[in-house]
């Protein structure tokens, strides 16, 4: 059989975008029409919430048949962009990968809509199928928090829109000279070891390796109102990421801090109120107890941390690492 490559390529191309046509428009006899008919099809999917779903044989058909003939669940997406196409190409087989975004307006920016795709495609009697998709979320152009993207020297390699407003006018972190910096030494020093960490496990990360399990949470200090910031250096999506002013990260780092040091619903809640900034009168008027209470409370929360100083207390709360629990 003589392959002719720009006609195999265009007829591949053809059925990855008829397919996904026939989808958004609920077209469950076009759809199944462009997929192989066979026990050994499968379709693998990751999602950042869900995990990971394997689909095989007669069930990829049933479960789309399901999606099509019911009500969405959630609104798709109206048309979907594709860009950095791979095709490689043999006589009776070829694979596709590229880059998918959904525009996806309509759905909140916790559910994202890129991922990458795999699309493994078999010649029948002349007609190109689809045998095999496997599907990756891609969460970090999603994240809400200022994130950005650096090389193991902290180099800045990409910012995120909430990053590129935040960072020059943050009170603990800048750039200088095209680098992520600390403007506290200490800190400064905590987060190149982080940023070498966590480029030392990129280099043999497994995806068995949870993603919490690949982060270190650098303090930073506390700015001229009291308010203590601190950032997350992590590995998502292959990226060497640094995240800051997360508020619901922030919110889980004490959460963590309090199993770490096995502190009480009372103490937990009193130690928010300190990483936000607050003196002892103020928090203890917040959480209504009297003042003296509140020094017995955090007279134990010394105890229990190993430290004698709020600002001490604030840094060894958001240093408190998941692993030590």
């Amino acid at each position: 059989m003589t392959l002719d490559p720009a006609d195999d390529r265009s007829a591949i191309m053809q059925v990855i975008e008829a397919e996904t046509e026939a989808y958004l428009q609920r077209n469950y006899e076009a759809w199944q029409s462009y997929w192989l008919e066979s026990p050994e099809i499968r379709r693998i999917q990751t999602h950042v919430r869900t995990g990971v779903t394997v689909t095989a044989g007669a069930e990829i058909r049933a479960q789309m048949k399901r999606i099509t003939s019911g009500p969405f669940e959630w609104q798709p997406p109206w048309r979907f962009q594709r860009k950095n196409f791979n095709v490689v190409l043999s006589p009776e087989m070829a694979w596709v990968s590229y880059d998918q975004i959904g525009d996806m307006s309509d759905i909140p920016k916790a559910c994202p809509g890129q991922y990458h795709e795999v699309k493994i495609l078999q010649k029948v009697k002349g007609t190109w199928k689809i045998s095999c998709v496997v599907s990756t979320q891609i969460h970090v152009n999603h994240v809400n928090a200022p994130l950005v993207e650096v090389d193991e020297t902290g180099r800045l390699l990409w910012q995120n829109e909430a990053a590129k407003e935040r960072l020059p006018h943050h009170p603990r972190l800048c750039a200088r000279s095209g680098k992520l910096w600390a403007k506290e030494p200490e800190a400064l020093n905590e987060l190149r070891d982080a940023i070498t960490w966590i480029a030392q496990m990129r280099a043999h990360h497994t995806p068995r390796v949870g993603e919490e399990a690949v982060t270190r949470v650098v303090a930073l200090g506390q700015d001229d109102e009291g308010f203590a910031h601190v950032c997350w250096a992590m590995l998502r999506d292959g990226k060497l990421l640094v995240t800051f002013d997360d508020s619901e990260r922030l919110s889980l780092q004490i959460t963590t801090a309090s199993e770490v040091y096995r502190l009480s619903e009372t103490q937990e809640k009193l130690s928010r109120h300190l990483v936000d900034g607050q003196d002892l009168t103020t928090a203890a008027l917040a959480l209504e107890m009297s003042p003296n209470t509140a020094k017995t409370h955090l007279q134990r929360i010394y105890d229990k941390v190993g430290v004698r100083s709020q600002p001490a207390l604030v840094r060894v709360l958001l240093s408190a690492d998941r692993h030590d629990v």
